[in-house]
């Protein structure tokens, strides 16, 4: 979500042109119309931080895209399917391809048109990244709450977890996820229409909501709603709620295991060492919901309120948008990470996929140094 001043036109694209705040576009003969006071709070920060975000969200665009693949490449290895890791792999490419559209964004609006004209070609770029962005983010934050309530499910109930949560019944929920969250982003889908000011060489292109739409208001508060509420607050409520039981559970999990410290040693060393995965897996998973949590919950109030509060929209939400845009960049990026440092089995199969030949090499190098050094000593006595 930005404001853009193309030529003598200023127009700005805001919500749905963003892959993180979905609501509504919005045309003005002023490029801060939607700062009460021009001298104020948001004005500075979104001064402060505007001509940043040109460059730093393509980095992080690129590094998430990359870290994505890795993703998908590795949990889709033989030895790692899992319900878990069907979902996980679904929101790799989900979070991929928000960020592959993005990039093209940020680059045309932020470098190649900026302060020149927008021609239609950028307009038809905007309708449908304005589009396409919003329901592969929707679908990565319904695939989140699909896999909290998948852990959560296989340890409450330890006997009957996996067959509740089959890898069949992972896949059945990512078509499910997929199919409903677009026909959800319908209405914001068919709002828009192309639109230029100026003329000549000085015509700029852009989008906005049907002037000629029936009902126009209750449409643009729609959408704020519908997205604020079904695409941002209830998820994030829903997994907030989730991450409280899972953190229970796993508590309560280990209470049980303390109890059963009477029967075999071998036994017991057993069901140690299932439980410190299970506990690592379901530990790694709330990282990754509460991740979600802090950075989507803002924008969901936000919209929420803009559709509630009149002008709220254009005066407050807006100029924030470059930065909950770069937060939730960031947080489709760090999957990644948190893979490598909490899975020990994710960590073990990147290695044996990029890593194999550099670590066998340097093994057979220390050894070679370890029998020279033998050799040398073996020589002096």
């Amino acid at each position: 979500m930005a404001m853009f001043q193309n030529g003598e036109s200023n127009y700005s694209i805001v919500g749905a042109t963003t892959s993180i705040s979905p609501t509504t576009f919005s045309y003005g003969n002023s490029t801060f119309d939607y700062i009460e006071e021009p001298e104020g709070a948001l004005k500075r920060l979104f001064d402060a931080y505007h001509p940043i975000h040109g460059y730093l969200a393509p980095v992080i665009c690129v590094l998430g895209i990359i870290a994505n693949c890795l993703n998908i490449v590795v949990l889709t290895r033989k030895n790692m399917i899992s319900p878990t890791n069907v979902l996980l792999t679904w929101l790799a490419i989900s979070d991929g391809l928000t960020m592959m559209a993005y990039l093209p964004f940020v680059i045309l609006n932020y470098h190649i048109y900026k302060g020149e004209p927008s021609p239609l070609s950028n307009a038809r770029f905007i309708m449908f990244f304005a589009i396409f962005s919003v329901v592969v983010h929707s679908i990565s934050i319904w695939l989140t709450v699909s896999l909290a309530v998948f852990r959560y499910v296989f340890i409450r109930y330890p006997r009957r977890g996996a067959k509740l949560c089959s890898t069949y019944r992972a896949k059945l929920t990512v078509f499910i996820v997929c199919v409903v969250v677009t026909m959800v982003c319908i209405p914001n889908s068919v709002s828009y229409e192309f639109k230029n000011s100026g003329s000549g060489n000085t015509t700029s292109w852009f989008i906005e909501i049907k002037s000629d739409t029936p009902g126009f208001q209750f449409l643009k508060n729609f959408n704020l709603w519908i997205q604020g509420i079904l695409l941002k607050l209830l998820p994030c409520l829903l997994l907030a709620i989730l991450s409280i039981l899972l953190i229970k559970q796993m508590k309560d999990a280990e209470k049980r295991r303390k109890k059963l410290m009477n029967k075999n040693s071998s036994k017991l060393e057993d069901d140690s060492r299932r439980h410190r995965k299970t506990n690592r897996t379901t530990r790694m998973l709330v990282v990754v919901v509460v991740l979600f949590v802090l950075t989507e919950t803002p924008q969901g109030i936000l919209q929420l309120l803009g559709g509630i509060i009149e002008s709220f929209f254009m005066k407050v939400y807006s100029p924030l948008g470059d930065i909950l845009d770069i937060l939730a960049l960031f947080n489709n990026g760090i999957n990644f990470v948190l893979y490598c440092t909490m899975s020990k089995q994710f960590r073990d199969t990147f290695i044996k996929i990029f890593l194999s030949d550099i670590v066998k090499a340097t093994s057979i190098r220390s050894e070679t140094q370890l029998m020279t050094a033998r050799t040398t000593r073996v020589s002096e006595v």
